[in-house]
């Protein structure tokens, strides 16, 4: 947000459903309340009749912002302004010249802010195999040439959900504490059920084929048969840290976007959901002559990777990430909130109720010291490591960075960290 003293009237409000609470901040110019002729003019604010949203005046401006949850009736006699903040020479926040204040408000008692926990991590993630048509159009998201096409399959695609990162293991130990068959079951069937509707099953490793389209939270991983004007890139770009050594891209023939990796492993390609559209109806290729691509289907690639960050925190159970693109820079992401609602509203953004992560994060220089400390430093056991393609990193660091600025300057720092967020799509709201 500006410092600049003329800058209107800054509202954010944050839900805290553990503790039913909403935090609410309001930034003003230093100065505003000072009338022409010298004069006082006492900021005003108000809670709607609906008790949703709040209302601040201050001479001729006025803002209204709808909140996170409806608070309690009780939140009305806390909404005042401190007498002594208006009183003499404007009192700015260092650094600025703004005024900032914060209240806090009890969510009301019939409200139900918070979620459960099936809803913390499986409410939404982008194009599962139940979102998918099997005529699907899977397109360049540059350039929007296509990249998977169902005609070239009479039946069009198989979309099948991968599980999650770690189904080896989980295998693995099936694998050694394997029960007994009940009498009058066939256990064998019963796998080969599983590897139908799933596209894996206790016995059998993962592998792309032609026709079938494996999603997991990030990719889709198919076969390279099934690919259409993807190639490998020529400038393999291999970054110097962890699992990223012997990465190979597939980028698209038409513009040289970034769009996938090679996986040797599965004997495919994936393709990442942050470098792709999908056309779930497509029309006709005489109908899109001479015009864009109709019904075209991307998510923000904030979400996409958030989608990421929470499968990996309810996986392994850790809450800080060394996120990177390959090199020496890279950002340490501590995500301090999973699953928070937040409404901010300012003269350059306007957000109401948005479901988002809250995160703290500083930027790095040195990547590979952070992940493979010197020979006698412990490492750490609580962090772990997410690679990105460039493109997606860079617009992750830009997005924290962004909703940063939107903060009230004193929440947007907390100790060494900076404060930020990473927006979550909501089933229910998409």
């Amino acid at each position: 947000m500006s410092s600049d003293s003329d800058t209107p009237i800054h509202l954010h409000a944050e839900l805290l459903p553990n503790i039913r609470q909403l935090t609410f901040y309001v930034s003003l110019p230093a100065g505003s309340y000072i009338s022409q002729d010298g004069g006082t003019l006492k900021p005003e604010i108000s809670l709607s009749e609906s008790r949703r949203a709040v209302t601040v005046s201050v001479g001729g401006e006025m803002e209204t912002m709808k909140l996170p949850a409806r608070v309690s009736e009780s939140s009305r006699s806390g909404l005042r302004f401190p007498a002594h903040a208006f009183s003499g020479k404007p009192a700015a926040i260092d650094g600025t010249n703004r005024m900032e204040f914060s209240f806090r408000m009890q969510v009301d008692k019939d409200e139900v802010p918070g979620l459960t926990k099936d809803e913390f991590v499986d409410d939404f993630i982008p194009w599962t195999a139940a979102d998918m048509s099997t005529s699907a159009l899977v397109r360049c998201r540059e350039c929007s040439a296509v990249i998977l096409d169902p005609g070239e399959h009479t039946e069009g695609w198989t979309w099948k959900d991968l599980p999650s990162g770690n189904w080896a293991e989980m295998m693995d130990f099936w694998h050694c504490h394997k029960p007994d068959p009940h009498e009058g079951h066939d256990h064998k069937s019963i796998e080969d059920s599983n590897a139908v509707l799933k596209g894996y099953g206790a016995a059998n490793q993962i592998s792309a084929s032609p026709g079938t389209v494996l999603v997991d939270v990030a990719s889709f991983l198919v076969a390279e048969v099934d690919c259409n004007g993807l190639r490998k890139s020529q400038n393999e770009r291999l970054p110097h840290t962890g699992n990223a050594r012997t990465r190979v891209y597939v980028e698209c023939e038409a513009c040289g976007a970034t769009i996938g990796t090679e996986d040797v492993t599965a004997n495919g390609w994936r393709l990442f959901k942050t470098c792709i559209a999908v056309q779930q109806e497509p029309t006709s290729i005489a109908q899109e002559a001479g015009s864009e691509p109709s019904n075209l289907e991307t998510y923000p690639k904030e979400t996409i990777v958030g989608a990421q960050l929470l499968e990996m925190i309810e996986r392994e159970g850790v809450r800080r990430f060394v996120i990177h693109c390959g090199g020496n820079n890279g950002h340490l992401l501590w995500i301090f909130n999973p699953d928070i609602r937040y409404s901010s509203i300012s003269p350059n953004h306007s957000v109401t109720s948005q479901r988002a992560m809250k995160a703290f994060f500083q930027h790095i220089s040195d990547v590979e010291k952070i992940l493979e400390p010197e020979q006698g430093k412990p490492a750490s056991m609580s962090l772990e490591e997410l690679y990105l393609p460039r493109d997606t990193y860079q617009d992750i660091a830009s997005t924290l960075n962004r909703s940063n600025e939107m903060l009230p300057a004193s929440a947007r720092s907390f100790r060494e960290w900076k404060v930020g967020f990473l927006s979550r799509l909501d089933g229910k709201h998409a």
